[in-house]
């Protein structure tokens, strides 16, 4: 079998971003460098993605990208389901379903057992119509950091250099340790060197203290800064109840931002703050699923941790 053509795979990627930025603005669309990293850089493996033309023009386009996620029987391969897109005056051509036939068809067949999902509200029913589960919504919380300064947290604007190095390698060993009963992601510092060299992406931080590494990032929205909590660790093994409080707060400080985002939920770290109302969120994530393999009960599937960087919100 020949290889791929570069050359076609990029003119692929590039009309992919101009239709996700057409219908889904958003700056990491500015080229197609992201969808190159998001695709074909995972360290586990290329995306399941597909497209649909219509007289020369991308009028559909939907992806899967490999993860691994793991529970108290051990790992197994799973996929994040993102970047499902019809151009304007093409929506109820049924392009989910169409192109989601033949991705699905494809990771099953490559030994994908399970898709994680995030769609907002609006798309739940094609979601539905087409066998996933609906889960839910994930729940936002607003933090109000500690007056008291936070000790023995050190904190790493992440670069692409910085996690080239040794040093970034020391601080993320570890961190997939914990105990799981039911399903978490798997990260491991390959994965995690991968997910924070996004291009075109908000800065991330790494954060470190004595028992969590937290990912963050800032977001600004009408004037004020808000630190967004994407990502709570546990360290070495450790499992809960640990407290974010000192954590979200060293965030909240780097980021000279008087307030944090959280949003998810994780089963061995507190996050103790007010629910961010509904009408408030920009747009509801509802968490989907469905299951490729007989192994994994869709009805019963439950995740244990589940935040902001396992998915593409950042």
């Amino acid at each position: 079998m020949s290889a791929p053509d570069p050359k076609s795979r990029w003119d692929d990627l590039v009309a992919d971003t101009e239709l996700l930025d057409a219908e889904l603005p958003d700056p990491r669309f500015i080229d197609a460098t992201y969808l190159r990293w998001l695709y074909d850089e995972n360290p586990l493996g290329g995306s399941y993605d597909h497209h649909l033309d219509d007289d020369g023009v991308r009028v559909g386009h939907y992806a899967l990208i490999p993860q691994r996620y793991r529970n108290r029987d051990g790992e197994q391969p799973f996929a994040f389901s993102l970047n499902a897109v019809a151009r304007s005056g093409s929506q109820r051509r049924g392009f989910f379903g169409r192109i989601g036939g033949v991705i699905w068809g494809r990771a099953q067949a490559d030994g994908v057992k399970f898709i994680v999902a995030v769609c907002n509200e609006k798309s739940t029913g094609a979601v539905r119509k087409n066998g996933w589960r609906v889960m839910g919504t994930m729940p936002a919380t607003v933090v109000v950091p500690s007056l008291r300064a936070p000790r023995d947290v050190d904190s790493y604007d992440i670069t692409a250099d910085f996690v080239g190095t040794q040093a970034f390698d020391d601080l993320v060993q570890g961190l997939d340790g914990s105990p799981a009963w039911n399903w978490t992601n798997c990260w491991t510092p390959d994965y995690l060197r991968w997910r924070l060299s996004a291009p075109n992406s908000p800065r991330f931080t790494l954060h470190r203290d004595r028992d969590l590494v937290g990912i963050s990032t800032v977001h600004r929205q009408g004037g004020l800064r808000f630190a967004v909590v994407l990502k709570l660790l546990p360290r070495d093994g450790r499992f809960g109840p640990l407290s974010a409080r000192t954590m979200i707060t060293a965030m909240c400080r780097h980021h000279r931002a008087p307030l944090a985002i959280y949003a998810g939920h994780n089963r061995h770290v507190v996050v103790k703050g007010v629910p961010l109302p509904e009408r408030l969120k920009p747009a509801p994530l509802v968490i989907c699923a469905m299951s490729l393999s007989d192994e994994i009960d869709q009805d019963t599937f439950a995740l244990d941790t589940f935040e902001f960087l396992d998915m593409d919100a950042y």
